[in-house]
């Protein structure tokens, strides 16, 4: 077989990352590139088997804590270490013990009896959205329901007001979306408008706090330990993007696999009781997160005969995993019955992520509202699909379909 070049940011790749995944899981699982982002550039390694992204995932050889690695290397200019500061002061870009200390105080707001008690809300959201969409025969499903039902939640969660909730999409569709060095100063613009937000946010709970995250965040405390300003900002900024982008994909990526593979859709109609394992198999078979977040070797390490070096960059493949054939029967299929499935989809390890029971419920929501009210839901067969280009989240730019 011709041997077949790993290209992150070709357009090929981001519409179709199965076969170019399948390919090095097959021949080549841990696979060297080099990523490069304008100027910037690292050796990395493409890691596709389900049970080498396991072990590497929670390996003390990988760090998350990319500033210790960068300020290792003494490359950064003091602007971009505290512009990057602000983006990973966070628990998902720390190791233990500060990861351990922060999800704390996140948990303290971020609970699960918290997100339980949404259900109504997320009903009542959905069903608002379901009947602006009842008088029309086509709608852009991405703009119509999938994206906003998972930002006004997130955005009442944390107490955003309703006039800036499209704005958060903007900014996070310019800073998820690929880079590959052509949209820094973009992107470095936008982490600016965004952080200047937040601050002024920050600087309102502060005087008059609320029932809301963010207030919740800037008074949580923990064994007399609480945020500081930089933690605070870089937790706020991880929570709104997470909050939602995750559970836009699912809902549009799910939906798209869903009406290609009409038996299931039928399925699922006539047995909305197969809801819950639906939802793990749109996570496993439709990867709305493509990569885990950034880790790094924290030391030299061998590693299946390939010899990586600290700071080395180590992409883990949550969708080739996802579509391992030595963890999952027909791993091509969709089955919204399989069951076991223990996909990656929320990672693993002490990085699971915390929002998978908001996802989760959304989710749930969005697909029983969606089948009941428009049984007979088709996709426009004239338009062609186009994915947004990003290096960890796998979405949709648009999903026309019929009613």
């Amino acid at each position: 077989m011709e041997k077949m070049a790993f290209d992150l940011y070709s357009s090929e790749y981001q519409n179709n990352p199965y076969p170019t995944l399948a390919y090095y899981r097959d021949h080549d699982p841990v696979h060297p590139f080099i990523i490069s982002r304008g100027e910037y550039q690292r050796q990395a390694w493409l890691i596709t088997r389900y049970q080498d992204v396991i072990t590497l995932l929670k390996d003390e050889k990988v760090t998350k804590d990319v500033m210790n690695i960068l300020n290792t290397e003494g490359k950064q200019t003091q602007e971009q270490k505290e512009e990057l500061e602000l983006l990973v002061n966070n628990m998902l870009f720390n190791d233990p013990p500060d990861h351990t200390r922060l999800r704390a105080l996140v948990h303290k707001v971020f609970t699960p009896k918290m997100i339980g008690g949404l259900k109504n809300r997320i009903e009542q959201i959905s069903n608002e959205l379901i009947e602006g969409m009842k008088n029309k025969t086509e709608v852009e499903l991405m703009e119509d329901y999938a994206i906003p039902l998972p930002v006004t939640v997130i955005s009442e969660m944390m107490g955003i007001a309703k006039e800036d909730r499209h704005q958060f999409r903007v900014w996070s569709n310019a800073i998820t979306t690929v880079s590959n060095g052509d949209n820094a100063s973009k992107f470095q613009e936008t982490i600016k408008e965004f952080i200047q937000y937040l601050e002024k946010i920050i600087e309102k709970r502060k005087k008059n706090p609320s029932d809301d995250i963010i207030s919740g965040l800037v008074i949580a405390e923990e064994n007399g330990d609480m945020l500081s300003h930089k933690e605070l900002l870089s937790t706020l900024f991880l929570l709104i993007i997470a909050g939602h982008e995750t559970t836009v994909n699912l809902i549009g990526n799910g939906m798209l696999a869903l009406l290609q593979h009409r038996d299931q859709f039928e399925k699922l109609k006539k047995h909305p009781e197969f809801m819950k394992t639906a939802i793990e198999e749109f996570l496993r078979f439709t990867n709305p997160v493509e990569f885990a977040t950034s880790r790094y070797a924290v030391k030299d390490f061998t590693f299946r005969d390939n010899e990586i070096k600290k700071g080395d960059f180590l992409f883990l493949g949550l969708a080739a995993a996802n579509r391992d054939p030595d963890q999952f029967v027909n791993p091509n299929e969709l089955d919204i019955t399989r069951h076991p499935n223990q996909h990656l989809a929320f990672g693993n390890g002490i990085h699971f992520c915390l929002g998978a029971p908001l996802a989760r419920l959304e989710g749930q929501i969005a697909f029983q509202h969606l089948i009941q009210n428009f049984p007979n839901i088709s996709l426009r067969s004239d338009v062609e699909i186009e994915w947004r280009h990003s290096e960890i989240f796998r979405g949709l730019k648009s999903l026309p379909i019929i009613l």
